[in-house]
């Protein structure tokens, strides 16, 4: 009997090191997280969205709207709400054409100069008088940061 204890506890210190000591291998795997690679998420066209990238049919190539267009805010929502709620206008070259980008919408739609400031297409209007404002039907529903002044201010002077 004494003979037999000390064997079993050998035995089992034996035991509890193999267990330490097992590849833990076999245990369930968690799900892989997918990541998004910039450069790695072309449209149809090619431009790159996760960099910024939208198809202009006025330029005929992808451009960032935010860096060669002009920003035009939500005029119902006059806090900063950053980019993704604003329109962006672009023009041609000899400011003929102007292509309107909305927030929500990933197509874009081509306005014609009628007159000197007015640009028209179906029921859209962009006037670029003094400001800059984008109407729908008769009401205003995007505007330059100096109308986005002076409705907040009520200042008629303020500078943008």
């Amino acid at each position: 009997m004494k003979k037999l204890l000390p064997l079993l506890l050998a035995g089992m210190s034996l035991i509890s090191c193999e267990q330490m000591m097992k590849d833990r291998g076999e245990e369930p795997e968690a799900e892989p997280v997918k990541k998004v690679v910039i450069g790695n998420d072309k449209d149809a066209k090619g431009c790159v969205t996760s960099a910024g990238y939208r198809w202009s049919l006025l330029k005929k190539e992808c451009i960032r709207v935010y860096d060669v267009g002009y920003r035009l805010n939500p005029v119902q929502e006059l806090k900063d709400v950053g980019t993704a709620y604003s329109a962006f206008v672009v023009f041609n070259d000899d400011q003929s054409v102007v292509e309107v980008f909305l927030p929500d919408s990933s197509k874009t739609f081509l306005l014609s100069k009628t007159e000197e400031g007015i640009y028209k297409a179906d029921n859209w209007m962009l006037e670029v008088k003094k400001d800059y404002t984008l109407s729908k039907e008769g009401s205003p529903m995007y505007a330059g940061a100096l109308i986005e002044e002076k409705r907040v201010t009520g200042d008629d002077n303020a500078q943008s």
